[in-house]
């Protein structure tokens, strides 16, 4: 069956029966009653769930959940994505620009074996009609150990036995969705990241548990308690750096030079910097974002095509600790961020991951302008970023032989009904338009978690807050340039 909503067909069926529809008519409701008869504070307008909703062209629940994209040769748009209860990436094609999609199908290789990979999946176009797909196995203890590469001649029906990217290991080495892209050059670059964790036994980490004690973040909704934690609990510590190749996909190489990581000084201590996306600005110039547990999107700099990186340093954007996705905007040049947007005092009260944003810069990387919310429960499209630092939720609850921890009253809240986790974006341009998916995590009715993912399609023209809004800005060009 195919989901999708348009513009048009909403507004023809009265604004449709679901969620969606009441919401979107009581935005537009307001906004067409506001001068006459609700006033001038009335006449604000709200960023929930989305800023300008009306613009969407679509709107799809059950797609685009650590959803990977890319053109095929025909025209039409192939989808890797995950689907609950499935194992393994699900495929799905659109020939209308994202609006419609044909149901979703897993895949196997010549020898019969599924596919690899769950919750990151990336696809490529290879020469011809070829595609790629990056996927990762595990070995007996659950370890993700090998990145493999996936190829298929012909637009993804059937798949060759996959190579390994990544050797032998004895740390844990991963991608997130959606980061795999094509340099100028032809070279192709797949951000990744290793990782090295307590022991696990049976879903609990004996060894941070024999250290600390038992440690949960939560809140109560709806009257009982609700699990918030977004790996503020988990003593994990990562790395990035980039696989490249130079052949298509048939033989990959490391990035040089040493892995990134965020080093502070003051306490001389490591902090993480993983789950990176990056960018090409310039030819053999690319800009990477890194998750981070400091309050900020942290970046690092490639000047020659990939292979080495410089050390990072903080972003001007407020992040928790999820993902970005990096873009340049088609026809502009500019470049798209699509993240976590978070507050410090948000990020206390257990809103970690409430708010998916989006903002363009016109000064490779410099200044961030146009902040648009994709899908939110916060209100806001711009948050300033507080001082570079570690920010724990308040609502922290020990084991029943530990000690009560002491809390702020002024953080510890009552979540909404509407409580969501918004994250791991995927962001890809298509023609006059951008599809973004998300992981839709939120609560039922009845109470129950799922995490369907949601894929939003918008015009360009939407990032820029209209089209009037589209024209260059040499003045700023000038004033940030790249510097190497």
């Amino acid at each position: 069956m195919e989901i999708a909503m348009t513009r048009g067909r909403r507004l023809a069926r009265g604004m449709g029966v679901t969620r969606w529809g009441v919401v979107l008519g009581a935005v537009l409701l307001a906004r067409w009653q506001a001068p006459a008869a609700l006033g001038v504070e009335a006449a604000k307008r709200s960023d929930v769930p989305m800023t300008r909703p009306e613009e969407a062209l679509a709107r799809i629940d059950g797609r685009g959940s650590a959803a990977g994209f890319t053109e095929l040769a025909d025209g039409s748009i192939l989808m890797a994505y995950e689907v609950a209860g499935r194992r393994g990436p699900n495929f799905a094609t659109s020939r209308d620009g994202g609006l419609t999609w044909s149901e979703p199908a897993a895949a196997r290789d010549v020898d019969g074996a599924p596919l690899k990979g769950s919750g990151e999946f990336n696809v490529i176009r290879l020469a011809g009609n070829g595609v790629g797909y990056v996927g990762r196995t595990t070995d007996a203890a659950g370890l993700p150990y090998y990145l493999l590469f996936y190829r298929s001649e012909d637009g993804g029906r059937t798949w060759q036995r996959p190579i390994k990217i990544s050797p032998p290991s004895p740390f844990g080495v991963a991608t997130t969705n959606d980061v795999i892209f094509r340099t100028s050059s032809g070279r192709i670059i797949l951000p990744a990241y290793g990782f090295m964790k307590q022991a696990f036994a049976g879903g609990t980490n004996l060894g941070f548990e024999q250290m600390s004690g038992r440690l949960s973040l939560g809140a109560l909704r709806k009257g009982q308690w609700i699990g918030t934690g977004a790996h503020h609990t988990d003593p994990t510590f990562c790395w990035s750096f980039v696989y490249y190749s130079d052949d298509d996909g048939r033989g990959w190489k490391s990035s040089r030079g040493g892995e990134i990581f965020l080093w502070d000084g003051r306490t001389m201590s490591w902090s993480m910097a993983g789950e990176p996306t990056a960018v090409e600005v310039e030819p053999g110039k690319i800009l990477m974002y890194m998750r981070t547990d400091w309050g900020r999107l942290f970046k690092s700099w490639s000047f020659d095509n990939g292979e080495t990186w410089s050390a990072p340093t903080p972003t001007p954007l407020a992040s928790s600790g999820a993902p970005a996705q990096l873009r340049k905007i088609p026809g502009t040049g500019d470049l798209l961020v699509v993240w976590t947007q978070v507050s410090d005092e948000e990020m206390r009260k257990g809103f970690i991951r409430a708010r998916l944003s989006s903002a363009v810069s016109r000064t490779n990387g410099a200044l961030w302008e146009f902040f648009q919310n994709v899908e939110s429960i916060l209100e806001g499209t711009r948050v300033e970023p507080g001082p570079v630092g570690f920010v724990r939720p308040e609502g922290m609850v020990y084991g029943p032989t530990d000690p009560a921890p002491e809390r702020d009253g002024r953080y510890v809240v009552d979540l909404p009904d509407s409580y969501c986790r918004c994250s791991y974006p995927s962001a890809f341009f298509y023609r006059d338009r951008l599809l973004v998916g998300h992981t839709n995590a939120h609560y039922t009715d009845e109470d129950k978690y799922v995490m369907p993912g949601r894929l939003i399609v918008v015009p360009i023209s939407w990032l820029y807050g209209g089209a009037k809004n589209m024209k260059p800005n040499p003045e700023l060009r000038k004033r940030f340039p790249i510097g190497r």
